[in-house]
């Protein structure tokens, strides 16, 4: 257990320069591949953005295939890493500083978690925020433990979540299409109930594109809110469980000093057997994926796989990008170092742009996009971001959420002048 309190209230970081630039790099490349999977979820009913064989053009093809080998599973595997990675390094400062860590930790995540229920709620159901507390709290109590067996735990959570991915692969081998004439006057909850809340239903995508693009709020809040709590719910029996053994390896990777001085080669072979053995069964996997010829078992089985490859892949990823800036030699690390410096603040932005393009309040364009235009909108979303990021650092020392985050989290206000 921790120590007892030596003092009252932790401080934070002083100055930007503290920080770990791979860090801060990585977390804002993750935040672009994010923004590149999401994209299908902000603009297209949620069997459109599920479905890999869906009808399409050689163009839009070819964009699926490149958000799907590329980018699909690996940077919020990323992201989960380095969440892991950020809790095991501020405890370890706030141990140093105040002999304990539990209570301010638990009050972080608890605003973390009220921030992404306001995202979900409000503007997106597909907010990882809330899951993100949700496991955070829980390493609370998993950060005590020994490093080592951190490791071997997070290793077990991916094990049970290959499972699970298996296991609900099999689930479309269980689905029998009810053959009828679908209601596509019906919306709102009506829609959802006549569809046996089916999202894949012609029922439930009519009501929901409708929802989304013509509104009202009261029907898009209704789809928004069921989505969301049906991936919650998907959440903690699958894909949490992938979530929680990347975080748990994270605090190991902290604990082993991954990016440290001495680590390099740790970097390079990560960066090296990551990228060798991921990559290729990514776009094998993928062009299996779209392929559309294997049976359900072969299907579940290569979701499975999918879950492993895209956290190998992650892995080198990491490796390359911290090599790449321990050498100086990162591409755009000053613009990705910013994004990831303002990270909540430019997820909540990375949404707010993407909403206004296909919302009913915005420019109404839902299920308008094709798969190509929508990889191209996300370049574009990400690189206002960006750019802003950039602009708003060289006024002030944090973005504004981080503001109101650190301010709720320190119980007092911190400084934003650079």
């Amino acid at each position: 257990m921790d120590a007892p309190l030596t003092s009252p209230i932790p401080s934070p970081l002083k100055k930007p320069h503290g920080r770990i630039e791979s860090i801060d790099v990585l977390r804002g490349l993750a935040l672009f591949g994010i923004v590149v999977v999401n994209a299908w979820y902000f603009a297209l009913p949620l069997e459109m953005a599920t479905d890999l064989n869906a009808q399409a053009s050689d163009l839009d093809t070819a964009a699926i295939f490149v958000v799907s080998a590329f980018f699909q599973f690996k940077f919020i595997s990323i992201f989960s890493i380095l969440f892991g990675f950020g809790i095991a390094m501020q405890r370890s400062r706030l141990i140093a500083q105040t002999g304990r860590s539990a209570g301010f930790l638990a009050r972080r995540m608890i605003i973390l978690g009220i921030f992404g229920l306001l995202h979900a709620f409000l503007l997106w159901y597909g907010d990882i925020l809330f899951q993100y507390a949700i496991v955070g709290l829980l390493m609370i109590l998993l950060i005590q433990l020994s490093a080592k067996v951190r490791l071997v735990l997070g290793l077990a959570c991916l094990v049970i979540s290959m499972a699970a991915a298996f296991g609900f692969g099999l689930l479309d081998m269980m689905q029998t299409p009810e053959v009828r004439d679908p209601d596509l006057t019906l919306r709102g909850f009506a829609a959802m109930q006549a569809a046996g809340f089916n999202p894949a239903d012609p029922i439930w995508i009519n009501a929901e594109t409708v929802a989304f693009r013509d509104g009202p709020f009261l029907d898009a809040f209704q789809f928004r809110s069921s989505i969301w709590m049906f991936g919650t719910i998907i959440f903690f029996l699958s894909y949490g469980w992938h979530v929680l053994g990347l975080v748990l390896v994270g605090s190991w990777f902290h604990d082993v000093g991954l990016f440290g001085p001495g680590r390099r080669r740790l970097l390079g072979n990560l960066a090296i057997w990551g990228v060798a053995i991921g990559l290729p069964v990514e776009i094998l996997l993928t062009i299996g994926q779209l392929s559309g010829d294997f049976s359900p078992w072969v299907k579940a089985a290569m979701d499975a796989v999918h879950d492993l490859s895209a956290t190998i892949l992650a892995l080198g990823i990491i490796g390359l990008v911290g090599r790449a800036c321990d050498a100086g030699r990162m591409p755009l690390a000053s613009g990705l170092a910013s994004v990831g410096r303002m990270s909540l603040s430019a997820y909540i932005l990375e949404s707010i742009l993407f909403l206004s393009l296909v919302s009913f309040w915005g420019l109404r364009q839902f299920e308008a996009l094709g798969y190509l235009d929508l990889l191209v909108a996300s370049i574009v979303v990400y690189g206002i971001v960006a750019t802003a990021c950039l602009r708003w650092l060289r006024r002030f020392r944090m973005g504004p959420l981080e503001w109101l985050w650190r301010t709720a989290t320190y119980l007092g206000r911190p400084t934003t002048g650079s």
